[in-house]
């Protein structure tokens, strides 16, 4: 059983209750479980992951499908709470384990497994996890039920855990795609119609149509740069890249973006050195990073760009002066998070993160508070190892 975490009468938490079962109470609600061999049985013969959880959401037994899939053995689990055993990331910062963290309000397995306690009924909910891996973070989307049952007098909960990564993978992709794609291409429809019109509505329209088509060409690049990167095939072009020279050919090419409509782009303090980079990843994550500061300025705001020196890194900085609601904040960088579910956006914030970091080498932070704002910040080593 784990010994690794600390008994205390008082235990803090930003959420979930803290407590834990003492050794003695422990082992007896075990021994509870196991001395019931139709519930043992039972677990087995379901082919997903199940977890059995005391009051206090300890695992008190696992059935071979979560041994086997991460590969341990049952004495690995006990006395877990299913975020420890899973290796989500926030269970390691928070101040008592899984549930505890302030980030854990928005977690779909905690609130299923305490929902159904309180109601003493079956909860189901969807949870987006970082986990930490050998090869870096993962991330997972996971279907859980949650049961409440009785043994000897005790109460428990059933956690049955499904694996929902591929599939909401491949919706969020679709929808992302489709919306981005479907736009740009009714713009291009629109201004077609134009062309019918007088000589200076043809002018006007034909530089429209060809900032159009290569938005359209982007956004299907970008799709597929994402799937690549997500695969672990995404190849880098190493090449010099002037700092204002790129900030500036962002901010013109979104004085023409329809989601700049009524909102200003403005250079602030720019650097004006040169990096060893990948130009078009760089460009990508730029431009994620200034279309959602578009999409949350009202009209009539400005969304400003600004690259700073530190020593051999170099800081891109995106500001606007709206601030994120809380739970936004905790969630923006998981995979299938959307703030925008009607629509399918929201997966900018994600590919930042990915491309940024797993492929630039950089770091991508963000802080949102008032009466500051939003500021989105990826800082990059100004040269790369191209080897």
């Amino acid at each position: 059983m784990n010994d690794r975490i600390p008994l205390s009468r008082q235990r803090k938490t930003y959420f979930a209750p803290a407590n834990r079962d003492s050794s003695h109470e422990f082992r007896r609600k075990v021994a509870a479980v196991e001395e019931n061999p139709l519930l043992r049985e039972v677990l087995n013969a379901m082919p997903g992951m199940v977890l059995v959880l005391n009051a206090n959401r300890q695992i008190v037994s696992a059935n071979q499908a979560v041994l086997g899939i991460l590969d341990c053995a049952i004495e690995d689990v006990l006395e877990k709470r299913p975020g420890e055993a899973l290796g989500c990331i926030r269970a390691k910062d928070a101040p008592d384990g899984c549930g505890t963290n302030q980030h854990c309000v928005t977690c779909g397995a905690v609130n299923a497994i305490l929902e159904s306690q309180n109601l003493n009924a079956q909860v189901v909910r969807e949870c987006r996890i970082r986990v930490a891996g050998a090869s870096g973070d993962g991330h997972l989307d996971l279907k859980v039920t949650a049961t409440p049952i009785t043994l000897e007098g005790e109460q428990f909960v059933v956690a049955a855990i499904e694996d929902i990564s591929h599939a909401k993978r491949l919706d969020v992709l679709q929808r992302v795609f489709f919306h981005d794609v479907l736009n740009t291409a009714f713009c291009i429809s629109a201004y077609t119609n134009s062309l019918t019109k007088d000589q200076k509505s043809v002018e006007d329209a034909g530089k429209l149509l060809k900032f159009l088509s290569d938005e359209l060409i982007e956004e299907i690049n970008a799709q597929r740069d994402l799937l690549a990167a997500e695969s672990g095939d995404l190849k880098l072009f190493l090449e010099p890249v002037a700092t204002a020279r790129l900030l500036e050919e962002l901010r013109l090419k979104y004085l023409k973006n329809p989601e700049a409509d009524g909102r200003k782009v403005e250079l602030c303090s720019v650097w004006d050195g040169t990096i060893q980079t990948d130009r078009r990843l760089l460009r990508r994550v730029l431009s994620n990073m200034l279309k959602n500061g578009l999409e949350a300025t009202a009209p009539g705001q400005t969304v400003t760009l600004n690259c700073s020196e530190h020593g051999q890194l170099a800081a891109f900085t995106v500001h606007n002066r709206e601030v994120m609601p809380h739970n936004v904040q905790l969630q923006i960088f998981q995979r299938s998070f959307s703030t925008k579910a009607q629509t399918g956006r929201g997966i900018g914030t994600y590919s930042i993160k990915l491309l940024g970091e797993q492929y630039l080498g950089g770091k991508v932070e963000f802080t949102s508070r008032e009466p500051d704002g939003t500021a989105f910040v990826l800082t990059l080593p100004k040269m790369r190892d191209e080897g």
